[in-house]
């Protein structure tokens, strides 16, 4: 009765405050799963977010599912009662997609023990998944070596990192990204990251590319979020590349950009859905790595600001791929405090 009483009243504050950023929910086929995902930003913004929906899509798009997507749902105080809602609503999976949404997500399961729920977050999350909440994390040191193996094989120097939060997945990345850059150019001098301190900010990424390339910058790093089209608008001003971008991300973007390296989530996805109909859904932890094709190469490119590119970059990189998936190269893990 408590919890009957509590999803009406839900119901009525959503109703009150307005659904604005929701995506209708089109109906799958016939005992198709209904899905709901809760993005901290938008669902097209080439980065994070559009990860999560990317990868449920497809199984929308197949009739697997019935997908609800509400989208910029920044604070997890907000988020909390429309995890609430959907799980009272009676749907079979609640994704909660955002790194500040986690704690919200484990006392939204509490709840309702009888419904199932995905939640995010760095390399701990994984021991923390119970009966109903599956976990998401990558390998970020992976994702890094393979980034800096793009921007080495560019033989441009310096290289600066331009990034968001501090967070210590992030500087996980940008730790393994300094391994892959000195095994492709060992000559390579790397500046120190600056973060911004903000995933979405273009205007402060802007001005901290600009920054490094007037100390030298030959080369930006960055990752697909928010903020990249402040990166590789400053690039293509100075005739500078750039690494970590999206091909979606601006036209400028495809002007400078050398490469990425992207989560493809749908391996997982298959994993999540079919865990759900198996009833073999607890203590699911799911890490997108190089050796599950969750993380792949992607946005190869030459580009007329990296002109010593070499041609067959794109076999090397998945050369490489194979060595790192099947341990013949190995990344040195990052610890707190490096």
């Amino acid at each position: 009765m408590k919890t009957r009483i509590a999803a009406v009243c839900v119901c009525l504050v959503l109703a009150l405050t307005g659904c604005s950023g929701t995506t209708p929910d089109p109906s799958g086929r016939p005992g198709a799963l209904r899905v709901a995902v809760v993005l901290a930003g938008l669902a097209d913004d080439s980065g994070f977010h559009q990860i999560a929906a990317d990868g449920v899509r497809k199984f929308q798009q197949d009739g697997e599912i019935s997908l609800q997507i509400r989208e910029s749902v920044i604070n997890p105080v907000d988020a909390e009662p429309i995890f609430r809602q959907y799980a009272a609503e009676g749907y079979d999976l609640v994704i909660g997609w955002g790194f500040s949404y986690a704690d919200a997500i484990f006392r939204t399961a509490k709840e309702f023990p009888g419904s199932h729920f995905l939640t995010t977050g760095g390399a701990d999350v994984a021991q923390k998944a119970t009966d109903n909440v599956a976990t998401w994390t990558y390998a970020a040191e992976e994702m890094g070596f393979l980034l800096g193996y793009i921007a080495g094989q560019s033989k441009l120097s310096p290289v600066a990192v331009v990034e968001g939060e501090k967070q210590p997945f992030v500087q996980a990345q940008w730790f393994g990204f300094s391994q892959g850059l000195r095994l492709a150019n060992p000559a390579a001098v790397e500046m120190p990251p600056i973060y911004t301190g903000s995933f979405e900010d273009a205007g402060k990424a802007n001005q901290a590319t600009a920054t490094r390339i007037r100390e030298g910058a030959r080369l930006v790093a960055a990752n697909a979020e928010g903020y990249a089209a402040g990166v590789a608008s400053a690039a293509k001003a100075a005739g500078v590349a750039t690494v970590g971008l999206a091909s979606t991300t601006s036209e400028a973007a495809r002007e400078v950009n050398i490469g990425r390296v992207r989560v493809d989530l749908v391996p997982l996805v298959r994993e999540l859905l079919d865990r759900l109909k198996n009833k073999t859904f607890a203590r699911l932890a799911l890490k997108s790595t190089l050796a599950n094709r969750s993380l792949v190469p992607s946005d190869i490119a030459k580009v007329a600001t990296a002109p010593d590119v070499p041609g067959d970059l794109g076999s090397r990189v998945d050369d490489l791929v194979g060595q790192l998936a099947g341990g013949k190269v190995t990344v040195q893990p990052w610890t707190p405090g490096r």
